[in-house]
């Protein structure tokens, strides 16, 4: 029996999947159910499609998790991520056109002036924190979430649910300095308590929950996303390089000292070669496995072929194959993620892949 999708109005959906936004029906209405909101009113039925066409690409089997749900360390520090990112795409313009012109006002062979060099850190170093400060209280205040909430899907809301406001805002970031000057055990907390909630939110009586984006689902997800779970997956990965550093730091010294230097250059080799090896297995095993790389996981996407079946061990390494070739045609293969209506790249292609939103 045909009914009504409950976010387009579309009036002739057969299925618990809407053939012309990609909602979960049946999801959609629940979400609706709990914000108390009424579903859109049905529309006119959509003209059929043109000959030739391209289908809509088939469902995927999605992760979408409890509205609610309270949202732990690894989602927020996903977030955090995310806003890193923001908030130097922000301050680079003011580096590159202020900051090292000012530095470097004295003269490069000279280098620059000790108060010079004092003041101009200071200055940056003030106005970091007053964009930081702007943008965080700004944004939870007015929408409870920052752009790395809401693309990881959390929400900071009051313990009863009820939206924090600037004011909160404000005390929560405040708290953030507590949750750093006990060095980082007041973030840490929210790995451990069954709340989930930091010393910053039990300064400022909040909590981050999760919060299902069903217009999401179904989805291809684009280059800057994308590009997002890569910088989540290389900060997670980065905590692996401070072992093969701490080797380097004590094998170099000793073979210096020792005249064992071809020992030393060999240990260092294989520390290097562990680590990119590592890097490689990483991506190959985790989308082959899931579909997923963590960075992926914290936004709420998965690789799949174009049917919508798992990626598989082989189809992770192809994909891996035409990375490599992304790569080697000055990224262009990763920008294509960005310029083609499929948000497909060129290793997508390589291997029949793509990437959608799952949650």
């Amino acid at each position: 029996m045909a009914q009504t999708c409950p976010k387009c109005g579309y009036a002739q959906v057969e299925a618990d999947e809407c053939p012309r936004c990609r909602v979960i029906v049946s999801r959609y209405r629940a979400y609706l159910d709990k914000l108390g909101q009424q579903p859109a009113a049905p529309g006119p039925p959509a003209p059929p499609p043109s000959p030739g066409a391209a289908p809509p690409p088939p469902p995927v089997a999605g992760g979408i998790w409890p509205e609610g749900s309270p949202a732990g360390f690894w989602i927020r520090a996903a977030a955090l991520v995310v806003d890193s990112f923001v908030l130097q795409a922000v301050f680079l313009p003011f580096q590159l056109l202020i900051y090292y012109p000012t530095l470097l006002a004295g003269g490069i062979g000279r280098g620059p002036d000790p108060a010079r060099l004092i003041a101009v850190n200071a200055g940056y170093f003030v106005v970091a924190i007053a964009v930081s400060a702007g943008y965080a209280v700004w944004m939870h205040g007015k929408y409870g979430q920052t752009l790395g909430k809401i693309a990881t899907g959390v929400k900071v809301v009051q313990v009863n649910g009820e939206p924090i406001g600037y004011g909160r805002a404000l005390g929560r970031w405040l708290g953030l300095f507590l949750s750093t000057i006990t060095l980082g055990i007041g973030y840490l907390m929210a790995g451990v308590r069954s709340d989930k909630r930091s010393l910053h939110d039990l300064v400022a009586g909040t909590r981050v929950m999760k919060v299902s984006r069903p217009w999401l689902e179904g989805k291809p997800a684009g280059f800057w996303m994308r590009f997002a779970a890569l910088g989540i997956d290389w900060q997670a990965l980065s905590l692996l390089a401070v072992p093969v550093g701490i080797v380097a730091a004590i094998v170099i010294p000793l073979s210096v000292a020792t005249g064992r230097r071809t020992a030393g250059a060999a240990a260092v080799i294989t520390s290097a070669l562990f680590l990119v090896a590592f890097v490689i297995g990483y991506g190959i095993w985790m989308h082959g496995k899931w579909g997923q790389t963590l960075g992926k996981m914290a936004l709420g996407m998965k690789v799949v072929r174009v049917d919508g079946s798992p990626l598989g061990y082989g189809g992770a390494f192809l994909r891996w194959i035409g990375s490599v070739l992304s790569a080697l045609i000055l990224f262009i293969g990763y920008i294509m993620a960005g310029l083609r209506s499929d948000k497909r790249a060129l290793h997508d292609l390589v291997a029949g892949s793509r990437v959608t939103y799952i949650r």
